[in-house]
């Protein structure tokens, strides 16, 4: 009897150990290296596995039948095959993917945004999200090369609601929540593996944003193995680049390194002025400490110093007889300085543990320092004439005498000294004030931002059944940011008073108002010294996400909920004199509690067709950047503190056959109670003023197209579109503090509703070829169309204020009110790559074209001055200013790898 038993738990076991035996296998490898891709998502009928670090994947539990194979994996073309399944072990062998052309053909064309004035904040980060956003999805991969030269936003919402993730860690900036790409730049060859989620995609290791998400994955042991030289030769922002990058893979003693470093550099690019000097580093090391278990140590860091490119009116852009004059720099004794100078560092350090209890249940782990320092130049003047060259006053046009017009347009166009900065004049006029026993009249000053953050995350990923999966994970992150000012260059003087001159001129004879620092009063300041403000803001953040999935035959369904919990404050280290109680020292404490829901859904209405539909509920506390209204003088806060309200949802049409790829997207999404801090020179206050707009609403809605149309097995056509509706909604609040505190503040109605929202065009559309030829020959030409692209407004302009004393019916009414719309554009792009093997020897070499045509008078982006002339309600005083995308340029790469 116990013979028996015996023998049928033995065959129990066996049958059980058949039924999970590998039913299916198979390696992707690169169609070019021949290299394993790891991280690639294999879907075949309702089952959903990654490839490990070889490349591998295998599937078990299949039923026999036409089995449709669909392969996704950053940086490829998707590939899809149909797979007859007898029962029977099978081995797929070698599949290889082709790199999708645009990743193949390294373009650069990140770094065109970077040099933008206040490029730290939103320029650069959308250069640097299209290229992050990049990923199988044939309307992604597509838009985000070609759209973002005319700084394109994907459905027209700003970064801070794409998530991006370094091996998990979050690294949108927490004061403001946009991601920093420029943090990592110049790491291409070891940042290339992405999980990425568009929209509101599931995505199997986070919840991921509204935007979609971003999971950089740096590990060792998933790097290519190879050792690689390339350089890059470009007329845009630097003009040279060297790269260099060795990867051993995982290695038979169970260590893994990977080692990259570049420079990328050039004394001026396609911009007059502008320098460029960025070096980058990255070194990974994990260690397999068994089957189930490693660890990797990760350190990366991008230091750069580039000067700047400053936005203009159209009149400066015709006196100087180019659209791309810059006024941020000038000569120096027969050399070119900019005066806008963005130079940071900011390093991290990772360290992440890769767990699997069992068969189905991972377990990941992380812990992140990022420290550095991020620092910003610019000219700071005291009793001294402004030295901006296109100061209003200094143009043609604020002349009201005809002779002296012209007097000053023919010195615009004869004297570089008028133009552009004269910093030996500024030099002569300090030196002056030096014989007098004075301080400086002109300095240069460096606008720090300097943070330091700690990190942690856990992430669990249990395969309950077949058709069953929970995720969950928790992150902590505990942040400080301290802002304060140096003195950069004191331009040949001796020392800078650290005193307010406007709080001087507005309270005549006050000494103690005047002091930007009441426990040091009347400071004489020397260079890298601090001055004239000084505090730090405080984070501390708890996220816990769940989500499940359920996948079967027909399709797959998910739900998820997170929770965000945070507590931030500001701590003055200077006790300004207009706010001596409220500057000096620890704030009140602000506490907020959010959630998100999220869920969504795929169904497979017949072969190779697919509806998916995505639907999002989510509150937001506001980014510290606005909550405190004047934080370098003061802890005031909003008047309206409340969360931010996000309603979502999205609904795609897919079709995935070997010929044709396509996804039709609609979308709408609806935010309620959003704020906003500007501050700003007020001409009819005659003092710096801090404007806040609170309980902002808004909507998104559009659509969006993609598809790719295989005419030859080389030759494909692509067609990518989006159309967006984004629009305020409501006319939001406006309060207007006094930085100085001179006036109680002021609330007025601004009116705004059905107003385009701005930065972004609302049509873009894009039409090319694809070749990609069997000997590693890669062609793609795009011809791109934008359009509805409105320039960013100055709410003053749409008050009871900015209209007062006009009639009813007066045509100056709607002049004032109306919101600009910026030309439409068209540009043609081309690439090119080619590629020869030689053995385990590669050679490649990629050269792309944006703007074929030259088109030098397309503009990208602009603004409204936040300046208004109340009393004459005359525009051209203040009119908007623009930024231009290049015309023709071009990019180079040559590299080697074995």
């Amino acid at each position: 009897m116990k013979r028996f038993i015996l023998t049928l738990c033995l065959g129990f076991c066996l049958l059980s150990l058949k039924a999970q035996q590998i039913q299916l296998k198979g390696i992707l490898v690169d169609e070019t290296t021949q290299s394993p891709i790891a991280n690639a998502i294999i879907k075949i009928e309702d089952k959903t596995i990654s490839t490990d670090s070889e490349g591998f994947f295998s599937l078990s539990e299949l039923k026999p039948g036409r089995l449709g194979l669909w392969i996704e994996a950053t940086g490829y073309e998707p590939y899809s095959m149909v797979v007859i399944f007898t029962g029977e072990a099978m081995d797929l062998g070698k599949i290889s993917l082709r790199p999708f052309i645009l990743s193949a053909i390294d373009n650069g064309l990140a770094e065109i945004a970077l040099v933008a004035e206040g490029s730290d904040d939103e320029s650069e980060i959308q250069a640097g999200s299209a290229l992050l956003a990049a990923s199988s999805d044939i309307f992604s991969s597509i838009a985000a090369y070609t759209f973002s030269p005319m700084y394109f936003k994907t459905r027209g919402y700003d970064n801070e609601n794409i998530a991006v993730y370094m091996n998990g860690l979050m690294v949108n900036d927490p004061e403001n929540g946009r991601p920093s790409w420029s943090e990592w730049g110049g790491l291409n060859d070891v940042t290339r593996n992405k999980e990425i989620s568009n929209g509101m995609q599931f995505s199997q290791n986070l919840l991921g944003s509204l935007g979609g998400s971003t999971n950089i994955i740096t590990r060792p042991s998933l790097q290519r193995k190879q050792t690689k030289f390339s350089y890059s030769l470009s007329n845009r922002t630097y003009v040279h680049r060297l790269m260099f990058t060795y990867s051993t893979g995982m290695r038979p003693d169970g260590w893994a390194i990977s080692f990259s470093g570049s420079r990328r550099w050039g004394n001026e690019g396609y911009v007059e002025g502008i320098f460029y000097d960025a070096w980058a580093y990255f070194l990974g090391i994990e260690r397999k400490i068994n089957n189930n278990h490693s660890l990797a140590l990760t350190v990366y860091g991008s230091p750069t110093r580039r000067g700047q490119q400053g936005p203009a009116t159209q009149e400066a852009y015709d006196l100087s007889e180019t659209n791309f004059y810059n006024p941020y720099w000038g000569y120096q004794q027969g050399d070119k300085r900019n005066s806008r100078v963005k130079d940071f560092h900011e390093p991290m350090i990772l360290l992440n543990h890769y767990g699997k209890l069992s068969e189905n249940l991972q377990w990941n782990n992380g812990l992140a320092v990022s420290f550095g320092y991020n620092g910003g130049t610019a000219l700071n003047w005291y009793n001294a004439p402004d030295p901006r060259p296109d100061y209003y006053r200094y143009l043609p046009s604020y002349a009201t005498d005809e002779n002296i017009r012209k007097m000053v347009a023919d010195r615009w166009k004869s004297s570089e000294n008028v133009r552009q900065i004269n910093w030996d004049k500024l030099y002569q006029i300090n030196y002056l004030s030096n014989l007098e026993g004075k301080g400086a009249r002109y300095i240069v000053e460096n606008r720090r931002n300097d943070q330091l953050q700690f990190l942690i995350n856990s992430t669990l990923n249990y395969q309950i059944n077949q058709n069953i999966a929970l995720s969950g994970g928790a992150t902590y992150r505990n942040y400080r940011g301290s802002h304060f000012k140096l003195i950069e260059d004191l331009l040949g003087s001796n020392y800078w008073l650290d005193i307010d001159q406007f709080a001087e001129r507005d309270f005549t004879g006050d000494t103690i108002k005047a002091q930007n620092d009441l426990n040091n009063p009347n400071r004489k300041v020397s260079e890298d010294e601090k001055f004239g403000y000084n505090y730090c803001v405080y984070q501390q953040l708890l996220q816990a996400w769940v989500q499940t999935e359920f996948s079967y035959d027909a399709g797959n369904f998910y739900a998820g909920i997170a929770y965000t919990g945070q507590q931030f404050y500001r701590e003055g280290l200077m006790r300004n004199g207009r706010h001596p109680d409220n500057s000096f020292g620890d704030s009140q404490k602000y506490n907020f509690n959010d959630a998100t829901l999220k869920t969504g859904g795929t169904y497979q209405i017949f072969p190779r067709n697919f509806i998916q539909v995505n639907g999002m509920y989510m509150t937001r506390a506001p980014f510290i950047q606005n909550v405190f209204i004047s934080p370098r003088t003061r802890a005031d806060v909003l008047p309206q503190m409340v969360s931010e309200k996000i309603v979502s949802g999205e609904a795609s049409y897919l079709m995935r056959y070997p010929f044709l790829n396509l996804r039709f997207t609609v979308f709408h999404t609806i935010f309620d109670d959003q704020s906003e801090v500007n501050s700003f020179y007020h001409d009819d206050l005659k003092t710096y003023v801090n404007y806040v707009l609170t309980g902002i609403s808004k909507t998104h809605q559009g659509l969006e197209f993609g598809t790719e149309v295989k005419i030859t097995s080389a030759l494909s056509l692509q067609a990518v579109a989006a159309w967006g509706n984004y629009r305020y909604t409501n006319r939001p609040l406006a309060t207007i503090c006094y930085d100085n505190g001179s006036k109680p503040d002021t609330t007025e109605r601004v009116y705004i509703k059905n107003f385009y929202v701005p930065g972004t065009p609302q049509t873009a559309a894009s039409l090319g070829l694809k070749y990609a030829g069997r000997r590693y020959l890669y062609i793609n030409l795009n011809a791109n169309y934008f359009d509805r692209n409105y320039v960013d407004f100055n709410p003053e302009r749409r008050t009871s204020a900015a209209i007062a004393n006009l009639g009813p019916g007066d045509p100056l009414i709607t002049t004032i009110t109306q919101q600009e719309k910026l030309p439409d554009a068209f540009t043609l792009d081309a690439s090119i790559g080619k590629s020869w093997r030689w053995g385990e020897y590669f050679l490649n070499l990629n050269f792309s074209v944006s703007n074929i045509l030259d088109n030098k008078k397309v503009i990208t982006t602009g603004f409204e001055q936040m300046r208004f002339d109340f009393t004459n309600k005359d525009l051209a005083k203040f009119p908007p200013k623009y930024y231009y995308g290049y015309g023709r340029n071009f990019f180079l790469n040559l590299g080697f790898r074995f």
